[in-house]
């Protein structure tokens, strides 16, 4: 279902279960989620109604609704979830007051008391029982090996499920991972999941919002989303917020295993998305999943080469090897953008259309390039040059599956070079403008 029928079905629910429309406004972003305004009792209320994510089917908001519900019942501030409408896979909740995360338009001191706010919200969610979670359907995991990998081997059975093609980078991080559980933490708490996401107003938070992930697992993958979240959504002073974290908890901040966390929890992003690009799914937000796949997928090839201490080298663009009617589609990005559209959603799929258009014009540029380089570095790995780049692909996943730990510097050099040079495709159309890196842990706090 979607356009003017989905939002005939949610106005509909609303005006049902909670009183009469008096707007409706779909939001404009890569997920269906709506601005609602209706009145009960005379009085205005302001709802928020979210949908499922397109792609991730096993993170679905009913199951939020059950986590928020549990949340709200200890005190922590979350919205109100008022009921589910099956037919538009969606639940209603409250429209949190103020604006959302990241901090933007206020000074790094009110930043700074916003975060403060934050961090006490995050340790106050960390102490609920878990076994307060279980009429959630949060399973409690026993043990070091499952308190740090329960979580994501859910990803890897749905990457596994879906795969269509060789994933190397996906692969050996999955392997690696395994090898290198933080033995001495099993305890396990309650996380959010996904950290980073609040609504603020007059120097506090309003509310804790998307916990769709959240799950029972190490507080050290929480930290550890501050992290990746901060590349694009930035926090003020990242090293204050784990600290003050520290602090309110009185948990000792496990450098090692928030770094550990941080390859895991980036991982789980292109574990999880992974089933959009290899059915080739016809989304409209396709080049919102590319980015996050190509850039998770290097932050955590960047968190195991710290942690395995081994040292990256410069990767830069090849040179270009245009395609014919390069200036067809060079234009056709801008052709796009001019084109009149109604407010509203239309101008998110135009936006979404025209950065369709100009990842075109990039793969036609740097496509032929980037895979001949790609496969020099194969060559130089395994000796011998594979025909073509689904050859490689193949060739070098087997190499990973194959592999003995000794070979692992190799293994993440390659591997990052690889990635790195996609990112460098599509930097133009990447979040900021540019490719975003994971602050160390020793420049944060030392």
């Amino acid at each position: 279902m979607a356009g003017a029928v989905e939002d005939g079905v949610v106005e509909a629910w609303v005006s049902a279960n909670i009183g009469p429309v008096r707007t409706i406004e779909r939001q404009q972003r890569w997920r269906p989620a709506w601005f609602v305004t209706a009145v009960r009792d005379g009085q205005q209320m302001r709802l928020y109604v979210r949908g499922d994510r397109e792609g991730f089917g096993f993170a679905t908001v009913s199951a939020e609704a059950a986590v928020l519900r549990a949340m709200e019942a200890h005190g922590i501030p979350v919205p109100h979830i008022y009921g589910e409408i099956p037919d538009a896979s969606a639940v209603v909740m409250d429209w949190l007051p103020g604006d959302p995360s990241p901090c933007s338009g206020i000074g790094p001191q009110q930043v700074d008391v916003v975060m403060d706010d934050y961090v006490d919200a995050l340790v106050r969610a960390h102490a609920i029982d878990p076994t307060a979670l279980a009429g959630a359907g949060l399973q409690i995991p026993t043990g070091p090996d499952a308190v740090a990998l329960d979580y994501l081997e859910s990803f890897v059975t749905r990457y596994r499920d879906f795969k269509q093609r060789p994933e190397p980078l996906l692969e050996f991080a999955i392997g690696w991972l395994r090898r290198h559980v933080p033995a001495h933490r099993a305890t396990p708490r309650f996380v959010l999941g996904d950290t980073g996401q609040f609504m603020y107003a007059d120097g506090r938070i309003t509310g804790l919002i998307d916990v769709e992930l959240a799950h029972i697992g190490d507080v050290c993958h929480d930290l550890a989303g501050l992290r990746l979240r901060n590349v694009t959504e930035p926090m003020g002073d990242l090293g204050r917020v784990l600290r003050r974290y520290e602090q309110r908890s009185g948990l000792p901040l496990d450098r090692a295993a928030v770094e550990f966390h941080t390859a895991k929890f980036a991982l789980c992003t292109p574990l999880g998305v992974a089933i959009v690009l290899h059915l080739d799914l016809p989304l409209t937000d396709i080049v919102q999943y590319i980015e996050w796949f190509h850039l998770l997928s290097l932050h955590t090839i960047e968190s195991i080469a710290r942690q395995a201490g081994v040292p990256l080298s410069t990767v830069t663009l090849p040179d270009p090897v245009p395609m014919s009617y390069q200036g067809a589609l060079a234009g056709l990005p801008g052709m796009i953008e001019s084109l009149a559209v109604p407010p509203g959603i239309a101008e998110h799929e135009r936006r979404c259309a025209a950065a369709v258009a100009q990842l075109s014009h990039r793969v036609g540029t740097y496509g032929h390039a980037i895979d001949a380089a790609d496969l020099d570095d194969i060559e130089e790995l395994l000796g011998e040059r594979p025909a073509d780049r689904a050859a490689g692909d193949q060739a070098l996943e087997e190499a990973v599956l194959a592999a003995a730990p000794d070979q692992d510097p190799a293994l993440i050099v390659l591997l990052h070079r690889r990635v790195l040079r996609q990112l460098l495709l599509i930097e133009p159309m990447l979040t900021g403008g540019r490719i975003g890196h994971v602050t160390p842990l020793s420049e944060l706090l030392d």
